[in-house]
């Protein structure tokens, strides 16, 4: 796990008031549900994603306060899904509110969404021309390949995915670098096959809500 970073261990003193906390929907218990799978997804703008490609059948449990995540459920699949505004400065407090539920899974899937122009490769040319394109860490599908140093992955996804590896629990981390961080329908078609190939229902395509500003590709 020398390819993630995280600062759950680092705390910064705040008054009461200011700790971030999870707002439950009503009648909802904090007991950790029955979890096959915590799929956790985090990027700068994820939560539309995730809405319409895995929650149709799920139901909240609860919402970070001061954050645009939150947390759901699919009691048929024993799933539990995570959508994470990435936001470094809370991280580490987000991931100890995650905590009790990342223990209590039977296994722990993170991805994390990121721009291209982040990953370094002395074999860029190999990924050039892919709209998005995956890395893993400690994968369980052969055919996506390993996150290669200097590369590395920070915020909560990371830091419940190496949390649970001190803690030889099962675990797999993956990384989208994507020319569209917002995800549109080209940029989604590898991560939604990531997904099924993991074993993971969702909708076969997605297509976002138009934007004036929505990306082209030539």
């Amino acid at each position: 796990m020398i390819a993630m970073k995280t600062n759950q261990y680092l705390r910064i003193r705040k008054s009461k008031s200011d700790l971030l906390q999870l707002l439950y929907e009503p009648n909802e218990t904090q007991t950790p549900p029955p979890t096959k799978i915590f799929l956790l997804i985090e990027g700068t703008n994820i939560s539309e994603f995730v809405e319409a490609l895995l929650l149709k059948n799920a139901q909240r449990i609860c919402k970070i306060s001061s954050s645009k995540s939150s947390l759901s459920y699919v009691k048929e699949q024993g799933l539990l899904i995570a959508s994470l505004y990435e936001d470094l400065t809370n991280s580490g407090e987000v991931t100890e509110l995650l905590l009790p539920y990342a223990k209590e899974a039977e296994m722990v899937i993170t991805l994390t969404v990121k721009s291209k122009i982040e990953y370094q490769s002395e074999n860029l040319q190999n990924v050039r021309d892919d709209i998005t394109f995956l890395r893993g860490i400690n994968s369980q599908l052969v055919h996506v390949e390993e996150l290669e140093p200097p590369n590395f992955v920070v915020g909560v996804a990371p830091g419940i995915a190496c949390w649970r590896h001190n803690e030889n629990l099962a675990a797999s981390a993956y990384v989208a670098y994507t020319d569209n961080v917002s995800l549109d329908t080209l940029a989604a078609k590898p991560i939604i096959k990531l997904l099924q190939d993991l074993g993971i229902s969702c909708n076969d395509t997605y297509k976002p809500v138009y934007r004036e500003t929505s990306h082209l590709y030539m």
